[in-house]
């Protein structure tokens, strides 16, 4: 099956995922990120002088863009944490050794970290649709957030083209926001969570199939489906 999936950072490795499920990719873009270099430039300054005892990185975007940047002789020192495999991917790729949110929602932070968050200084080099309760939660835990808006995301405005597919993967409530969606017929419309799924529920366009916030776990739960359909 063609699956049409959002773009996002990391998107390129999805059409090898997709095949590794018996589908194939079609990335379409409904919103382009853009960078605020001095937001990004205090973070690379204060992270490369050792001022954070963690470094939370809550997508594949600020992975990407942002991980060559830092020093990784940090990741010796400091925590270097990821939301979910392909942000831990991209740290890897820059040379940091990041370990991984058991669930791949930024939600999980404060729960995963514990008590060990206590009197420590968070840095969240985030977009602007980063989980937006995530320095609260950190400060009732007792820890100390440093959050950096280094990204920004704005819609194209143009339809998304779904020519010849049999589904739609989006990958974030605020990308399913900003997708004007052509009219379509017997299409399955997947999310990529629950925060995602609760967005399109509001939206008017509940999705049959919920994944674990991966790609990969939503082709999983695809094929599910599909097995399901078929029997």
């Amino acid at each position: 099956m063609l699956i049409a999936i959002t773009q996002h950072a990391g998107a390129v490795e999805d059409e090898a995922i997709c095949e590794k499920y018996n589908h194939k990719a079609k990335l379409v873009a409904p919103a382009r990120y853009h960078e605020h270099s001095d937001e990004i430039e205090k973070f690379v300054t204060a992270a490369n002088n050792h001022e954070f005892d963690a470094i939370f990185f809550p997508s594949a975007l600020a992975a990407e863009k942002l991980g060559a940047l830092v020093d990784p002789r940090l990741a010796t020192k400091v925590r270097m944490i990821a939301n979910g495999p392909q942000t831990a991917k991209d740290l890897h790729n820059a040379g940091l050794a990041a370990e991984m949110l058991p669930f791949y929602y930024s939600r999980d932070l404060v729960p995963y970290l514990g008590k060990w968050i206590r009197g420590r200084k968070i840095a969240i080099p985030r977009a602007d649709y980063t989980y937006p309760q995530l320095a609260s939660d950190i400060e009732r835990a007792g820890g100390v957030p440093f959050e950096f808006s280094c990204f920004e995301l704005a819609p194209t405005n143009e339809p998304l083209d779904l020519e010849g597919c049999g589904a739609v993967l989006f990958t974030s409530p605020e990308v399913f926001e900003m997708s004007p969606l052509p009219k379509v017929k017997d299409m399955i419309m997947i999310a990529i969570g629950d925060v995602t799924a609760s967005a399109m529920m509001y939206g008017g366009c509940p999705p049959s199939v919920v994944g674990d916030g991966s790609v990969e776990g939503s082709l999983i739960a695809l094929n599910s489906y599909l097995w399901t359909e078929r029997f």
